[in-house]
């Protein structure tokens, strides 16, 4: 039996596919149960599923994040 602390801390893997079938299972069946943590589990997907609407339909493409810190940190770096 999973409780609601621990079904949140999993829900954005359980919603990308990264948990194993025992926890996706657990997941499941808490959130049958639970409908705060199904409302909750809800709103994540559809913040994901907007974002990724978003993203597509203004056609910008965003820069890898990683490159983008990266930037950030040497622009940093030479203004100190």
């Amino acid at each position: 039996m999973m409780d609601c602390a621990q079904s949140l801390a999993l829900l954005s893997e359980y919603r990308d596919g990264g948990l194993d079938e025992a926890y996706r299972a657990l997941v499941r069946e808490h959130l049958a149960k639970c409908p705060p943590c199904l409302v909750i589990f809800q709103d994540i997907d559809l913040i994901v599923v907007s974002a990724a609407v978003i993203r597509g339909e203004d056609g910008i493409t965003y820069p890898d994040e990683n490159v983008l810190w990266q930037r950030l940190r040497i622009t940093r770096a030479t203004i100190l």
